[in-house]
Formats: C-alpha cells, structure tokens, sequence
C-alpha cells in the first residue's frame, strides 16, 4: 500500500511538472520570438531546468504550493535564465532560486526569486564576453595572502601575482584572468569593500514596501492599506523611519557591522545573515565581471539589469520621487496673449 501512494505520489510530481514546464517555456518561447532573439536548444534547456528547479524548490517547503505561490514573476525568471544561459543542473551552480515574501496589493504572498552564483559569472563571461577566448579559474585572495596587482608598461601588462598562504577564510578580493582572443589577458579585480554598496542596496529593495505600521485600516476597495494608500503625513514618517535606518547602516565601518546592525537585520534576507562570506564572494564575483564589456541580445541585456540590485533601488528612489513636487507657472513670467509677437510659419513647414 504504502509502494503504491509512493508511486502515485512520483506520477503526481511529475504531471504537475510537465505541465508548470510546458506552461511556462511556452509563454518564454512567445518573448524571445516577440524579441527578435533565437531560441535555441541551450536557451530551452536552461529554461526547462530553471522551471523544473523552482517547482522542486516549491515542493519540498511547507510555506506554499504551485497553487498559492504568487507566479506573477515567474515567467520573467525563467526568462532570465534562458536568455542568460544559465542553468540551473549546471554543476558548480550557475544560479539560484528562493521563495521571498512580498507585500503586493496589501496582502504577502510568496514569490520566487533568481540570483546569480559565482559559476555563473564565469558562464555569463564565455557565453557573452567581447572577445573573449578562456575564462580561467577564478583567484579568492584571502587575507593575508601575498598578492601583487597587474601593471601596465605602455601597452604590455605585467600580471598579476598571487601566494596564497592559508592564513585566514575572509576573501578580501576576486580576481578573474581572462584570455583574449588576441592573446592578452585581462585580470578583472572586485574588492570586499565594495559589496557594502550590493549590501545596502539589497537592504533598501527589502524596504520599498514597508510602512512600519503608519499605515493602518482598509482603502476604498476593502483591501488593506500599502504604502500607495499612504497620506502625505505617513509618507513623512515612512521616508523618516527608512532614513533612519539607512543611517544607521552608513555609520557602520565594516559589511561585518552592517550584518549585525540590530535595526537593519529585518530587511536582510537568510542568505546575507546565514552564510554571509558565500554572499559576501557571490557579490565580489559578479562586481568583477559587471563592467566588462558583453555582446548582449536585448532579452539578455535586460535580464542582466534586473538582476542588479543597485539598478532596481535606484529605479525604485526614481519612480518614488517623479513629480513630488508640484510644478507651479509664475504669472509673471507667462507671456499674455495680447503681448504675443505672432511668427511666420516658414516655408517647408506649409502644407
């Protein structure tokens, strides 16, 4: 009996997986044909092991299911991985997936959210870098390892030196050797200190939706109020309560202060908090390649941006503050219609 729920259970997953699959590439295949952009046998691929991963991930938590899960995002996570080539069976891992709570309308719901791994950087670089021949193993400096910076003698470089010495497990930098198709090499360096910028940044998206229980009741649709239902004063003390945190995070000297900083915890998510040297490297790796020059498609390009964290809070302080302030016409300056000097319209703009 018991063989027989476990087989039913094993046909369950799998149906409920093909049809997620082929619910979901279907509607990726539909972008990439809307974008111009090829859809070839890798892109599917990635897309079908980024869908098979997220609905493992789902299953195998007791916080949601397929049908709870709020998927409107998941068709652009997909997405992103199949216009980034990333794979999700790869091995190392390329990305990764985690469920997120987030205040949509008023009301939390679970979402699935897509990062980057340190191997998909190196991927991100063969697949789309500039010229790009070999991307070689990437160097973790620790602290305390002897490491010389590459040097240029006018149009030579001296590379890069580096003696690890085993004497601690902080990475202090990532250095990434790249081989040009012309020869060269490129070492592409991202420094610790750095990702305290990726830090706050991710602590700022955590807050975008966050009222600290200024907002209180009902809207005009029944529904629980968000910070779009917000009065101008509890916008005030919204703005002042988020200052004071981002303040707070500022003053700390250290990414090591800025993780224990008491008032920030609640905007850091698990993965900064449980394993924040990985995190603390994922960051370094992807700031080492993000300036390097890529031949990007659009669908890629664009998936690559939204993956940014810096990109999206800027955009997010962006949209929050258009047109706050009231545009107000000085009457003096307003010239009166009987003043108006009336122009000849010229020539080649006569009908």
């Amino acid at each position: 009996m018991a063989e027989k729920n476990e087989v039913a259970k094993k046909q369950e997953f799998t149906t409920g997986l093909s049809q997620w699959t082929n619910t979901i590439t279907g509607l990726v295949s539909r972008d990439f044909e809307q974008n111009g952009v090829q859809y070839d046998e890798y892109s599917k691929q990635c897309a079908m092991n980024a869908m098979s991963a997220i609905y493992q991930l789902v299953q195998n938590t007791d916080k949601t299911d397929m049908n709870n899960l709020n998927t409107s995002n998941l068709r652009e996570v997909v997405a992103q991985c199949a216009s980034l080539k990333l794979n999700a069976n790869a091995m190392p891992r390329e990305v990764f997936f985690q469920l997120r709570s987030k205040q949509i309308n008023g009301q939390w719901v679970k979402m699935v959210e897509m990062g980057i791994e340190g191997d998909g950087n190196d991927s991100l670089l063969r697949q789309f870098g500039n010229n790009v021949d070999t991307v070689y193993p990437v160097w973790l400096v620790k602290d305390g390892d002897d490491f010389t910076y590459p040097r240029r003698r006018g149009i030579e470089i001296e590379p890069a030196e580096w003696t690890p010495k085993g004497l601690s497990d902080k990475t202090v930098r990532v250095v990434y050797p790249v081989k040009l198709k012309d020869g060269t090499i490129e070492y592409l360096i991202a420094e610790r200190e750095p990702v305290r910028t990726n830090l706050i940044a991710h602590i700022k998206n955590n807050m975008l939706n966050e009222t600290f229980g200024f907002v209180t009741g009902k809207n005009s649709k029944g529904k629980d109020r968000t910070r779009y239902d917000a009065t101008p004063e509890e916008k005030a003390k919204i703005n002042a309560k988020k200052e004071e945190i981002l303040s707070a995070v500022r003053e700390c000297e250290t990414l090591e202060d800025i993780l224990c900083c008491e008032v920030a915890k609640p905007y850091i998510s698990a993965a900064w908090l449980d394993t924040p040297e990985a995190m603390i490297v994922r960051k370094m790796r992807n700031n080492a390649i993000k300036k390097f020059p890529k031949n990007l498609n659009r669908m890629a390009s664009n998936s690559l941006l939204q993956l940014d964290e810096t990109y999206k809070a800027s955009q997010e302080e962006i949209a929050e503050n258009e047109n706050s302030q009231e545009f107000i016409v000085e009457e003096e300056n307003v010239v009166a219609e009987s003043d108006a000097v009336e122009v000849e319209t010229p020539e080649f703009a006569k009908e």
